[in-house]
């Protein structure tokens, strides 16, 4: 017998694996439900709608994405070089996350997802646009909107991630991952 914690991780689990392959409306909780092995009343006593279920999952993936980036920063002292091990510790947690990374995508400017759980959701972000601010103080990152710079650099990840994903070669792989944070240095430097 599951748990009531077991119980709300599959649902989240089948509605994050669903979500990312049907998309919101292709995904109706009746299916989730059945997937996951619950009643939809069970559902619905976790989630109260279907927004809410996105809300949560929205929250934990970013919360997730977020510490996941943050991994190793304190060993590096320079922008430079935080900036490379973020951008390592995106493309490494996009490729073993691919559904994640695909509900990020598809959630991430929806009118969908409230705006309580976007700006919790990004508040986990609030060190890339210090270390942005930090780097411009220092010198090392071009004087633009630190916004912006998170943005385009963010773009530029996600994009790496899509390309490196299909690179079968793991050489070729590190050798493109490599030549894409470069570029996104590149665009971000003095």
């Amino acid at each position: 017998m599951q748990s009531r914690q077991d119980k709300r991780e599959a649902i989240l689990a089948t509605a994050l694996r669903l979500f990312a392959d049907r998309g919101f409306v292709g995904t109706p909780t009746s299916l989730i439900s059945k997937e996951a092995g619950v009643a939809t009343g069970t559902l619905f006593f976790y989630f109260k709608t279907k927004e809410d279920l996105i809300d949560d999952l929205y929250k934990r993936i970013k919360a997730e994405a977020a510490q996941a980036l943050c991994r190793g920063l304190k060993m590096e002292k320079t922008g430079k070089g935080k900036l490379r091990r973020l951008g390592n510790n995106a493309v490494t947690w996009g490729m073993r996350n691919p559904e994640k990374k695909k509900f990020l995508e598809m959630f991430a400017h929806s009118p969908v997802v409230s705006a309580g759980a976007q700006e919790e959701g990004m508040s986990h972000f609030i060190f890339l646009k210090d270390i942005i601010h930090d780097g411009i103080q220092e010198g090392v990152i071009r004087d633009m909107d630190p916004a912006l710079l998170f943005c385009m650099m963010a773009a530029a990840i996600n994009g790496l991630v899509s390309r490196a994903s299909v690179v079968k070669d793991p050489m070729e792989r590190d050798r493109i991952i490599a030549e894409g944070l470069d570029f996104v240095w590149n665009g971000m430097k003095t």
